[in-house]
């Protein structure tokens, strides 16, 4: 697990590349070592995550048969339905990155991945309190929206840069995580029978 200056430094380096700027890769450790420690920042982005969780879970009380789930695999649902959201593209991508002429780029963009998930969950984390603390209205769900769609777009552009600039690429792995991410989450709720979204 990194200590905060290096998740820090690693955030800065994610933002810049975000932002259009290849520097960014250097402030990055695409070593062996960097690419297994770039998942740990599932554990960072945990809390921003759960907080979503918490979110769905308070504005659309459960009733009926699903009220009786206890907290326990309500949020175990959540949880794995976000794992294999999270994991299941990488995954994929090592497995085609040969194929498909990745086989040098595959580092440096999941490590990018990586860390740029987690900076996007704490960037956004202020949505969830404000969903919380007012409630779901008309405001907040255009705001959810803008959420959304600048999500994608920073991912894109990341993924953008992380490839050494492949928009083709980009897109097609961007639109492969909605895609996966959405089919996740549709597999743990046919497994376990709670509603995730």
């Amino acid at each position: 697990m990194p200590n905060l200056d290096h998740v820090l430094n690693f955030f800065s380096g994610v933002a810049l590349l975000m932002a259009g700027r290849a520097e960014g890769l250097k402030r990055l450790d695409l070593s062996a070592d960097g690419f297994w420690q770039s998942f740990s920042a599932m554990l960072v982005a945990l809390p921003p995550v759960a907080l979503s969780w918490i979110e769905f879970e308070t504005s659309a009380p459960r009733t009926g048969t699903a009220a009786g789930y206890g907290a326990v695999p309500v949020y175990g649902a959540h949880a794995l339905a976000d794992f294999l959201a999270w994991t299941l593209p990488i995954l994929i991508l090592m497995l085609v990155a040969k194929r498909v002429g990745y086989s040098r780029k595959i580092v440096p963009l999941v490590v990018a991945t990586n860390w740029g998930g987690a900076l996007l969950a704490w960037v956004f984390a202020p949505y969830w309190l404000l969903m919380l603390a007012l409630g779901p209205g008309n405001g907040l769900s255009a705001l959810g929206l803008l959420v959304t769609i600048a999500s994608i777009a920073l991912t894109v552009r990341l993924i953008y840069m992380a490839t050494g600039k492949d928009m083709a690429g980009a897109a097609i792995i961007t639109i492969g995580m909605i895609v996966i991410s959405l089919i996740s989450y549709g597999a743990v709720m046919d497994l376990t029978g709670i509603r995730l979204i």
